[in-house]
């Protein structure tokens, strides 16, 4: 291929037009697979009584997390997301249930504020790189 078919084909990809969803991919952060992290969230109750219900960290970002729950949870639903790391660190954090995938137990995440200090511990208490 000579170096101006090759230029062509650049031409080609920077050329191309990408569908609303494509453009519409808002996720920034990375996202880590850690299986060193207990997880539990409350959700707020009547009268400020409020449930703690052990969940399955599926991946997280400094900006949301996926979940498994055997709990059926609402969309749009505010809770409240507690990380404790094997060396006891732990973080608080609230969150909002926005998406949920039919027919599975599991649930995406959007946290109420970008979490510097979160993303910062997730990759220096990383042991092994495994991330989405």
């Amino acid at each position: 291929m000579s170096h101006r078919e090759n230029n062509n084909d650049d031409e080609d990809f920077f050329d191309m037009h990408l569908t609303d969803v494509q453009t519409n991919n808002l996720r920034i952060a990375v996202r880590y697979i850690r299986t060193d992290i207990t997880t539990s969230l409350t959700t707020p109750g009547l009268l400020s009584f409020s449930k703690k219900i052990s969940v399955k960290l599926i991946d997280i970002s400094s900006k949301g997390a996926a979940i498994e729950c055997d709990k059926k949870l609402g969309i749009k639903r505010k809770i409240i997301l507690k990380l404790v790391f094997k060396d006891s660190h732990s973080f608080i954090l609230h969150a909002k249930i926005i998406h949920h995938i039919k027919n599975k137990k599991q649930y995406g995440l959007k946290f109420d504020k970008f979490n510097h200090e979160l993303g910062d511990y997730l990759l220096s208490s990383q042991n092994d790189l495994t991330f989405k």
